[in-house]
């Protein structure tokens, strides 16, 4: 029933085209935590939500996406003040961090990468020291409508984590196999033609077609019912009807009014996947049976880049001895499937740092950190070795250590070419001290915290 003090009503395709969004992230969206509900209305009995709703939701869980439907030129309330009025670099983290949604500002780090990228994400300061202008500056400066035009420029966001990431302990979907759809099927027991084709992988032209053919469930007030759909699925399009089943098993989504038996949950397992294998001991433990390559980062709490590269791993030999063993095979393939106990022994094995974070045991080290005056000074290549041989037992080469320096991952260099400091350097350094804060604190690639 439609709310009596209902106001305006949106679509999924409505809260798309004012959030600048395709409608799989929308409908993708309607899963999370805490979105507002939908019901069905008009002559499709298409899902309606309340606009103010959404839009509250957004700002709180989404802000980067809020943003975008918000016809301000200062979305994110920054601060009054005059377009010419100077401000740090730490003001622009703050702002940064709290148009990101956090409660943290952004390191410092993170924003210096920007600047060394190219071409450069952020604009480079307007005012340095020594430029001979006034005021005077003792650091680099920027003008008020420099920094508030970077803060609300147009993003494209990859994830956030307030509202994207699943909590501690859950398995995260792998990419591609969540059934959005199915968050709202479990509410209402009904499907209109997008969500059909959203929980069978298929277009909605597909889906009409379905809809059209003879014996094809009829819709009521509330619209297709998901068990009617699903039982006409699974007896006229079988293999379209696996396929979602095993989606639905491998991302831990529960199928809505299913009416499959065990023999039909056997059979699709058999036409999805023909070599896959059992295993009662883990789904007995309530534990993920297999991992797709898209979970393995986000299971140990890093990047899902990272696990795709953990992934092309290959073992590496020195004098017929193994010096780094390869990655573990996948289980099945399409997509690939690892079991969760194997990676689990090459995470504890070769990234012990992650697997320290992953358990909440603290730092680990594959080999302990060389003595030294804490003041010592080190280049990239020592940077190398010691993270290296820390963190996976072989030095890491020039050229990776050279990629996080741009990408902000590591610190920045306490010494650098030029800088008028005693010793004279002609190239980046850091203080042996330095390199050891961010090695024992590291939970992985990119995380970091700001420099104390």
């Amino acid at each position: 029933m439609i709310p009596a003090d209902a106001d305006e009503l949106v679509t999924t395709q409505d809260i798309a085209e004012k959030y600048q969004a395709n409608e799989a992230t929308v409908t993708y969206w309607t899963t999370l935590p805490g979105f507002p509900e939908g019901w069905p209305a008009g002559p499709g009995r298409t899902l309606v939500r309340e606009a103010a709703e959404v839009d509250a939701w957004l700002k709180e869980n989404l802000p980067v996406h809020w943003a975008k439907g918000q016809d301000s030129d200062n979305p994110f309330c920054l601060p009054a003040g005059g377009p010419k009025d100077l401000v740090t670099l730490s003001d622009i983290c703050a702002w940064e961090g709290k148009a990101l949604g956090r409660t943290e500002p952004v390191p410092e780090g993170t924003l210096r990468s920007y600047m060394s990228k190219k071409p450069p994400k952020m604009p480079g300061p307007d005012r340095v020291p020594g430029d001979g202008k006034t005021p005077e500056v003792t650091e680099r400066m920027w003008f008020r409508e420099t920094a508030y035009a970077f803060v609300n420029r147009p993003r494209r966001m990859r994830r956030q984590t307030k509202a994207e990431e699943p909590p501690a302990g859950e398995q995260t979907p792998a990419a591609g196999s969540a059934l959005p759809s199915r968050s709202a099927t479990a509410r209402t027991g009904h499907l209109d033609a997008h969500a059909i084709a959203t929980t069978y992988g298929v277009s909605g032209q597909t889906a009409r077609g379905w809809i059209r053919a003879a014996g094809f469930p009829k819709a009521d007030e509330l619209g297709y019912s998901a068990a009617e759909v699903d039982e006409w699925m699974r007896e006229n399009r079988q293999r379209t009807w696996a396929k979602a089943q095993r989606r639905a098993e491998l991302s831990g989504h529960a199928w809505a009014g299913s009416s499959a038996t065990d023999e039909d949950a056997a059979v699709s397992r058999e036409l999805a996947e023909p070599t896959a294998s059992a295993e009662p001991a883990a789904e007995a433990q309530g534990e993920q049976a297999h991992l797709t390559a898209e979970m393995i980062g986000p299971r140990y709490g890093v990047s899902e880049y990272t696990g795709l590269q953990w992934t092309n791993v290959k073992e590496k030999r020195e004098g017929g001895k193994v010096v780094r063993q390869a990655f573990p095979a996948p289980r099945r393939t399409q997509p690939r499937m690892y079991d969760p106990r194997e990676v689990d022994a090459w995470v504890e094995k070769h990234r012990p740092h992650v697997w320290a974070a992953f358990k909440g045991t603290g730092p680990a080290l594959v080999h302990e950190l060389p003595e030294g005056d804490p003041r010592d000074l080190l280049d990239i290549d020592d940077f190398a070795e010691v993270l290296g041989m820390a963190t996976r037992g072989e030095a890491l080469v020039r050229e990776t250590v050279h990629a996080y320096h741009s990408r902000g991952q590591i610190p920045f260099a306490d010494r650098t070419a030029g800088d008028g400091k005693k010793p004279r350097v002609f190239q980046d350094h850091w203080y042996r001290e330095t390199v050891y804060r961010f090695v024992l604190s590291r939970r992985g690639p990119g995380r970091f915290g700001p420099r104390s």
